[in-house]
């Protein structure tokens, strides 16, 4: 579950929201107890109001509770958010309000390459199954990551796709907002690619492996460790650009170099990662904590 600080701040201006408006709340949902219609169906009712700071926001109330109760719930579901966020914030810093997986992360970085994309075409580009490209979307907005945009407003100039006239179909596109910007910065710097070992499954497993065993493969490595043979060659890949990992640029790997499996020299026919060396250094601190 993304717990992010949009989320938070949303649950509690509508809690200031309602107290503010708490006679017009509590007469609406009055009149929606005794009135038929679609309401009852899902028990809530909907309702336009005004912020205490001007702002119109759509609120939506449980049927059954009252306006201060709404609000209440509003208040104490912020509160565990909150609570979650900085156990997070306490292990990832930034990274906390990203979902923790590579595929959130090789999103990002591929909205950055492109400037603007879609699922179906992202799911192509990172070999990624399409539902789950596009329910990670949604999940980076949420998070304040990313920011939905209909393809109607795109401008083809400015976005990288092999077919710019994909530009002109009604998908909706996706790209990085302020914050998922400031968020690739961050990972460029040594903080940043510490916390990405600290927050995104297995990464850290992974980089270690490397670091102690020498260069390996996706399918070996998923093979030794029990792992998903797909979700290993897509960490990997974030791996590779967060920068905690870099390929092997040798056509054979002497022996010395690889501990895993040690022969006299192994002729490379698949891609091998190996860590960097600002990956090593972190990875040497992290056995302190």
């Amino acid at each position: 579950m993304v717990v992010s600080r949009a989320e938070i701040e949303r649950l509690r201006t509508e809690a200031d929201t309602i107290f503010t408006r708490i006679e017009t709340v509590e007469d609406a949902l009055e009149r929606a107890r005794n009135e038929d219609g679609e309401h009852w169906e899902s028990g809530e009712l909907t309702l336009e109001l005004e912020t205490p700071t001007g702002e119109a926001i759509e609120v939506t109330l449980n049927l059954e509770e009252s306006a201060a109760e709404n609000a209440q719930r509003r208040y104490e579901r912020a509160g565990e958010l909150e609570s979650t966020l900085e156990e997070r914030e306490a292990v990832a810093g930034e990274l906390a309000q990203v979902p923790p997986e590579p595929l959130a992360f090789l999103i990002l970085y591929h909205l950055k390459d492109v400037k603007g994309d879609y699922p179906r075409s992202m799911s192509g580009h990172l070999n990624a199954d399409r539902k789950r490209t596009a329910d990670t979307c949604e999940e980076l907005v949420d998070s304040g990551m990313l920011e939905r945009i209909e393809s109607g407003m795109l401008k083809r100039r400015d976005v990288k796709l092999k077919r710019a006239l994909e530009t002109h179909q009604h998908h909706t596109y996706y790209r990085l907002s302020r914050d998922g910007d400031h968020l690739l910065r961050f990972l460029e710097e040594r903080d940043g690619k510490k916390n990405f070992l600290r927050w995104v499954e297995n990464a850290k497993t992974l980089a270690r492996r490397l670091s102690r065993g020498g260069p390996d493969y996706p399918r070996m490595t998923a093979e030794e460790l029990d792992m998903e043979f797909e979700y290993v060659r897509r960490l990997y890949r974030a791996m590779q650009r967060v920068g905690v990992v870099t390929t092997y640029e040798g056509s054979i790997i002497k022996g010395t170099e690889r501990k895993l499996k040690p022969k006299d020299e192994t002729h490379r026919k698949h891609t091998y990662y190996v860590t960097t060396d600002v990956a090593d250094r972190i990875l040497r601190d992290l056995e302190d904590e």
